[in-house]
């Protein structure tokens, strides 16, 4: 019987355990620079909540 590729039942049950108490990192709240709470993830992609991205997408329209 070979045990290549399996993990001990200790390390897989802790894992499980500490990713279901966790909160997806998609899910935490963050604040954007106006003050509002968006998510992390918003964050990451455009720097901005929605109405900040919006305001200086414009702002490079209008400038061009």
């Amino acid at each position: 019987m070979s045990s290549f590729g399996s993990t001990s039942r200790l390390s897989s049950d802790l894992y499980r355990q500490q990713t279901a108490a966790a909160r997806p990192i998609t899910l935490r709240r963050r604040r954007c620079a106006c003050g509002k709470v968006v998510t992390a993830k918003q964050l990451v992609q455009y720097g901005a909540c929605a109405s900040c991205a919006r305001a200086a997408a414009n702002q490079v329209r209008e400038a061009a």
